[in-house]
């Protein structure tokens, strides 16, 4: 888009001019430069009368070309404006910012709404529930002739916003499930980011939340480290993938209180301290089981290395290693690299001394290359005591 593409309003789309909730509840989300640009619309809209230069908002709005296109992407993304390419001209279409009472109950505008100006001044905003007793009527008493119209048509349902999340669905099954957020504001956002890049519904993305859980509490992080595992093509020994099966089917406590058994110990508060930091660095459990393996066989002890074990974790979130795959990999990597140095350290080292002059070494010249060394060098001598002369 240059801001001498051309562009026109579609035609029958007028929008009303009532902007009382696109201040109150828009404006802190979108700011006052997509403010602007959606008033302008708005105001401006002919009927698709004719086309426009984009120059001419550029103008009237006192804008740069990177400032209209982030606030045609702000009102986009808040189902405000949407534009069309048509060809080498585009259309723009106007849509309505939803009342406050349905801005409120859409999951997701009301969490960003929260982050821009806190909890406590939204709720000022919100309706309150009518009190008393309702004395209303239904329609069909004061219009006899409407229950001649099948119940479905006069059904009563609540309108499907866009860009929202069933997030009191997903509380639903977190209370039946135990689940609590860490940060409810961030999360509920991040788990909305996930499932629309995924075309997800909430519940598959529910479903992840529940599989990458941090002692009941979910993970966005690791619901990203499990969304970013690959398939990985590689020729795995029979006891590496016994390893991998291993620490695939287990948590991460399971698997060390198995490691722990096999030893004749029992788990620490500091080893549970010790899980709970390796997750909280978004690594998954069948990682952390890989790092609980490798971290036992370098010590015989019945108690884990909990330093050598976060330097892992540390390298392992770095390398953003996801899968247990990745990390079986990963010990092979070091092992071969590791037996390579001690290979290379156990050769004898180059040395500029010549072989003459150490203690063990034996001429083996011939005797006749013996005579013809001899025999050059009494001619050198020769030719030097001449020069001297």
């Amino acid at each position: 888009m240059k801001p001498n593409d051309r562009f026109s309003f579609l035609k029958n789309n007028r929008v009303s001019q009532d902007t009382s909730s696109l201040v109150q509840c828009y404006l802190p989300i979108i700011g006052q430069e997509a403010l602007s640009l959606y008033l302008y619309a708005i105001t401006f809209w002919d009927g698709g009368q004719k086309e426009h230069l984009f120059a001419s908002i550029l103008n009237h709005l006192n804008f740069g070309m990177d400032k209209l296109l982030k606030a045609f992407k702000v009102l986009s993304a808040l189902d405000l404006l949407t534009l069309y390419q048509k060809g080498e001209s585009y259309e723009l279409v106007i849509h309505p910012p939803l009342s406050s009472q349905d801005f409120f109950r859409h999951t997701i505008y009301r969490t960003l709404l929260e982050k821009k100006i806190g909890d406590t001044a939204v709720a000022t905003m919100k309706q309150g529930p009518a009190e008393g007793e309702m004395i209303s009527v239904s329609l069909s008493q004061v219009f006899p002739q409407i229950a001649e119209v099948t119940s479905q048509e006069v059904v009563r349902t609540n309108k499907k916003l866009a860009n929202d999340f069933d997030l009191e669905h997903f509380r639903q099954l977190m209370a039946r499930d135990g689940l609590r957020f860490q940060d409810e504001q961030a999360d509920v956002l991040a788990l909305f980011t996930i499932a629309e890049e995924q075309k997800w519904t909430w519940f598959e993305a529910y479903q992840l939340a529940k599989a990458t859980t941090v002692s009941q509490v979910i993970s966005v992080k690791r619901m990203r480290e499990k969304m970013a595992q690959k398939p990985i093509s590689s020729d795995f020994s029979p006891k590496e993938m016994t390893i991998i099966r291993e620490a695939k089917n287990k948590t991460s406590l399971q698997f060390l209180a198995e490691i722990k058994q096999t030893r004749k110990g029992t788990i620490t508060q500091s080893e549970r301290e010790l899980l709970q930091q390796m997750a909280g660095l978004g690594l998954l459990d069948e990682v952390i089981n890989v790092i609980l393996l490798l971290t036992f066989n370098k010590v015989d002890s019945a108690n884990i290395n909990e330093k050598y074990a976060m330097k892992v974790a540390n390298d392992y979130a770095y390398q953003k290693i996801s899968s247990a795959e990745e990390a079986v990999i990963r010990i092979r990597e070091r092992s071969q690299k590791g037996q390579a140095q001690k290979t290379a350290k156990s050769k004898p080292n180059k040395t500029n001394v010549p072989k003459w002059s150490q203690p063990d070494y034996k001429n083996k010249t011939s005797e006749e290359t013996r005579l013809e060394l001899e025999r050059k060098k009494q001619e050198m001598l020769a030719r030097l005591e001449k020069g001297g002369d």
